[in-house]
């Protein structure tokens, strides 16, 4: 008669190592780095609230946005931030910058999505549009309107100046040819959508151009997936591909590539308020999920970046969350600030 009791035993060892193996998998796959980066804080003006868009130039100057009233900031490094643009009735809110250098164009959009920040705690009506200030002098120099039944979110502007835009409502990306006085579709996919309620509907929301100038990277916020998107053949439509992860991104927005080509991806984590910020190796050819390594972690809803040539991150925390989960109930923080990331290997 066959040992039951023992074959029941090395089953249970088999099992057990198994779960164990699984374990330290996922361990490898989502690791925090040894040590967190070094962080410091940069406060910003009395009166500013709730940044968001950032951008850089390459002397350091710093570019900051406000969503909640549309205006911009602007600091040289080792000075005192001055006001470039005070907002408008045209302009009035800051979700993404990004500076168009060779021809002086501070690029940004501008939604209507924090309408719940004004005192009456009403959601906003206006129409999300596209816009650019001069970067010397903040004058509005461009604004282009988003179309209809679209949410421009993020965008990312190419060597030629044409930008792209992610589109949070309709699950596209849109595209502004270099000069072009209207948005197109750039690409567009079932994969980008959710169905869901509330914040867990919003679709693409950053959007990275890596290195070869021609690759995008896309997320989408609520269901926290992340796309690659390269260009087809002339006149073919892009073709779009998921990266494998181990797990779903908490809210991923701003990202940019890092000039060894790995993507920073924040995470703005409403539910777990644990904001982070990430590295991905998503150009690279290795088979599987691409790990996902925790390179800050602790932030206040951190919500755009910027990276400079030096690897320097600069990181907007939003301190949103309360206000995104109790609405305009929620009393507005007493600071803000933009926070710098060191980063090691």
């Amino acid at each position: 008669m066959a040992d039951t009791k023992g074959s029941k035993s090395f089953q249970k060892k088999m099992s057990g190592l198994r779960v164990l193996g699984a374990a330290l998998t996922a361990a490898l796959l989502t690791a925090a780095s040894p040590a967190q980066p070094h962080r410091e804080r940069l406060p910003l003006p009395e009166g500013f609230t709730y940044p968001n868009g950032i951008a850089h130039a390459e002397d350091g100057t710093l570019f900051i946005g406000s969503v909640s009233n549309g205006r911009i900031l602007r600091r040289t490094p080792g000075g005192e931030w001055t006001v470039l643009f005070p907002g408008s009735e045209e302009l009035f809110a800051v979700t993404s910058l990004r500076l168009d250098a060779p021809r002086g164009l501070l690029w940004g959009t501008s939604p209507d999505v924090m309408g719940l920040l004004r005192p009456d705690g009403t959601l906003g009506k206006r129409a999300p549009r596209l816009f650019a200030v001069d970067a010397s002098t903040g004058e509005v120099r461009r604004i282009v309107p988003v179309p209809e039944g679209g949410l421009g979110n993020d965008i990312t502007v190419a060597l030629d100046g044409g930008l792209y835009v992610t589109d949070s409502s309709r699950a596209s990306v849109l595209y502004l040819r270099p000069g072009g006085e209207q948005l197109e579709t750039y690409v567009s996919d079932a994969r980008f959508a959710s169905k869901a309620a509330g914040l867990s509907g919003v679709g693409p929301a950053g959007i990275a151009q890596a290195p070869d100038g021609r690759t995008l990277a896309i997320n989408t916020y609520g269901p926290g997936r992340l796309f690659l998107v390269r260009p087809g053949a002339e006149g073919a439509t892009p073709s779009v591909s998921e990266v494998e992860l181990p797990r779903r991104l908490e809210n991923p927005d701003g990202m940019r590539f890092a000039r060894d080509g790995r993507l920073i991806v924040l995470e703005g984590a409403a539910n777990s308020g644990d904001g982070r910020v990430v590295r991905i190796d998503v150009l690279g050819k290795a088979s599987g999920p691409r790990p996902i390594e925790v390179l800050a972690s602790g932030m206040e809803s951190p919500v755009n970046l910027t990276v400079e040539a030096n690897g320097r991150v600069w990181v907007t925390e939003a301190r949103l969350r309360d206000r995104l989960l109790k609405g305009a109930a929620a009393k507005v923080p007493d600071t803000f600030w933009v926070t710098k990331l060191v980063l090691g290997d």
